[in-house]
């Protein structure tokens, strides 16, 4: 039933994917309080001064902040509708990134890494657009600027400019010029940045401390509780299982269905070595690593067609998010 009602485009799909948000978000909303976690102690500048206009505890960036969950969960539908990367126009990838990232109540709020997803999806956008361009290409520059602009609202996603360099690797063909272009977009939201530190500090001391205290701070906020264990361990289980799947279709695929895929293992695999390795990175970084983890789902559902598999992920999904959010055993 689920399966059918997600499957395709339809209006009561289109409906039910916000409700469904609003309804793991309902207990946040509800309340007044919020997880403090490292980049609310080293706020980029981007982010502080929206923070200053939006307070975390305020209603109206929860709202704020569930509304820009329901949108990025829609443009993947944009994204798969555009390159025909799943078999169906389907709405498969919004329910998944929606839910999976709404499971995690702390970031029921107004949070950096939420508003670089604007910059960073459109970015990788840009790099898929650039697999057609017969000649020199200036995607490249337009998506590490968009990275290195959303780096300054969160400053972990400028990790994520080596997704631009792989997708140079897998997409096109070498030019050096390209490469050039994509340590410029990157650098360009940054020169600006220092420059104005220079200007009106007479030296670069604010933007050099930002920077180091971004590497050197802990965050240690700890998520990994038994339920959250149970739930994320399910996903991983059911991941897996759609790994296998899409490795064994990929000699079937398009060839620029084949890299663009290739290229989503790399954005999940970026997000994740972030996570294990960098002290500032923590569950934010669920929010682009879901993003390869919806498509990747949602390839695997539509490969299965028939069968009770498929609607039980889809409802145990649902289940788990709403059982994590509304915590039934405290």
């Amino acid at each position: 039933m689920l399966l059918r009602i997600l499957k395709y485009n339809t209006t009561t799909g289109y409906l039910l994917i916000p409700l469904l948000a609003i309804l793991a978000w309902l207990p946040s909303l509800m309340a007044d309080s919020y997880q403090q976690m490292a980049f609310d102690y080293i706020p980029m500048p981007g982010y502080k001064l929206l923070a200053n206009y939006l307070p975390h505890h305020s209603l109206l960036s929860k709202i704020l902040a569930l509304i820009m969950v329901t949108a990025a969960g829609f443009y993947l539908i944009r994204i798969n509708n555009k390159y025909l990367l799943l078999q169906e126009r389907t709405l498969l990838p919004a329910y998944f990134f929606v839910l999976i990232v709404s499971s995690l109540s702390p970031l029921h709020r107004f949070h950096p890494a939420l508003v670089a997803m604007l910059f960073l999806v459109p970015a990788i956008e840009k790099l898929l657009d650039s697999y057609k361009a017969e000649r020199l290409s200036y995607k490249y520059f337009e998506a590490s600027f968009l990275i290195g602009l959303g780096s300054l609202f969160y400053f972990n996603i400028i990790w994520y400019v080596i997704l631009v360099w792989l997708a140079l690797l897998i997409l096109r063909p070498v030019i050096w010029r390209e490469w050039a272009f994509s340590i410029l977009g990157a650098a360009t939201p940054w020169f600006f940045l220092v420059a104005g530190d220079l200007l009106i500090n007479e030296n670069a001391s604010w933007s050099t401390a930002l920077v180091t205290a971004n590497f050197a701070m802990r965050d240690v906020y700890d998520f990994m509780h038994l339920p959250e264990i149970i739930y994320f361990g399910f996903l991983l289980l059911v991941v897996l299982f759609a790994s296998r799947r899409m490795a064994g279709s990929m000699g079937a695929m398009k060839v620029i269905r084949r890299k663009i895929f290739l290229l989503f293992f790399w954005i999940f695999a970026l997000g994740v070595t972030a996570y294990m390795l960098l002290n500032t990175a923590n569950i934010e970084m669920v929010v682009p690593t879901t993003l390869p983890v919806a498509f990747l789902l949602s390839h695997y559902l539509l490969s299965k067609r028939k069968g009770l598999w498929p609607n039980m992920i889809l409802w145990l999904i649902l289940a788990g998010t709403m059982l994590l959010v509304w915590r039934p055993w405290q």
